[in-house]
């Protein structure tokens, strides 16, 4: 999988693998939920960024 840079410019596409989303939100939960790949990516970059998220990560 091309993993794309997680600078989201377009919130219709998934930022890590580039595929259009049904919709910027539910959609992209829906999409990571369906692709393993984006989801383990989700989830790798999730554990770099906790550190500059004040009070951890909610979502």
């Amino acid at each position: 999988m091309s993993v794309n840079s997680t600078n989201w410019s377009d919130p219709s596409t998934c930022p890590f693998c580039g595929s259009a989303l049904a919709d910027p939100g539910a959609g992209f939960v829906d999409h990571l939920s369906e692709n393993a790949d984006c989801e383990q990516v989700h989830e790798d970059w999730k554990q770099n960024v906790a550190g500059d998220v004040a009070g951890g990560w909610s979502g």
